[in-house]
């Protein structure tokens, strides 16, 4: 699954503008009165003036080169604070399960952002910088009843589970993209701020052409786009 599309609010988008396309240095591709665009690889960011929560608000991540994560916390160390892991004297978080490696940091409305190296993803030799950030990788789906949300998702877009999943947690889709479906409240890692549903669209790839609309959530694929 590729996420080829997403939307969030947020109540700073000059605030965020700044940080997405001149600390992360990310091209700007289009802005209103209402909201700004931002290109990262294959996918386009989006955030549309709105009353987002200022505290804990949404989790995404971006994919970087597969050998990249130690050039990757070099170029962010002068441009973010890092989030440890309790008790970690290193940023990088290895989820050994998931064969990735991860660095965590907040934008400036503090959406929780990641960057994160699989194994399986394509390796780079040039040095680090924004063009590494080949697409989004995962958007976090904060719901009541993770079981149910996420078998919806696996249906709808015939995806499958990615991993391990619990009550509170569970990851749909693969390598290539990930809806991360977690407990509402449930704080998200490596922090505890809780996990809030807010509104969001995401538009993907997947096998299977669908769309939900649940609670603050749109989600469609690029095929039901097209048909409409």
């Amino acid at each position: 699954m590729k996420i080829t599309a997403l939307e969030l609010q947020t109540s700073q988008p000059e605030e965020l503008k700044a940080f997405y396309t001149q600390l992360l240095g990310l091209p700007l591709l289009s802005e209103d009165d209402e909201s700004f665009s931002v290109q990262a690889g294959y996918s386009t960011l989006t955030f549309r003036t709105g009353e987002a929560a200022q505290n804990g608000g949404y989790h995404l991540a971006f994919h970087i080169p597969g050998n990249g994560i130690t050039e990757a916390a070099a170029w962010l160390r002068d441009r973010v604070a890092f989030l440890y892991a309790p008790g970690a004297a290193s940023p990088v978080v290895d989820h050994e399960t998931w064969q990735a490696k991860a660095l965590y940091f907040y934008d400036p409305a503090f959406n929780l952002l990641e960057f994160i190296a699989h194994r399986s993803a394509p390796a780079s030799h040039t040095p680090f910088g924004p063009a590494q950030l080949s697409g989004i990788a995962e958007v976090g789906l904060p719901v009541i009843g993770v079981a149910a949300f996420a078998q919806e998702l696996r249906e709808e877009f015939k995806l499958s589970r990615w991993k391990v999943a619990d009550a509170l947690f569970e990851a749909v889709g693969d390598a290539e993209g990930l809806f991360i479906v977690v407990q509402e409240q449930r704080p998200w890692f490596p922090t505890q701020n809780p996990a809030l549903a807010l509104p969001l669209c995401v538009r993907v790839q997947a096998p299977g052409a669908g769309r939900i609309a649940h609670g603050p959530f749109v989600i469609e694929s690029e095929k039901t786009k097209v048909q409409v």
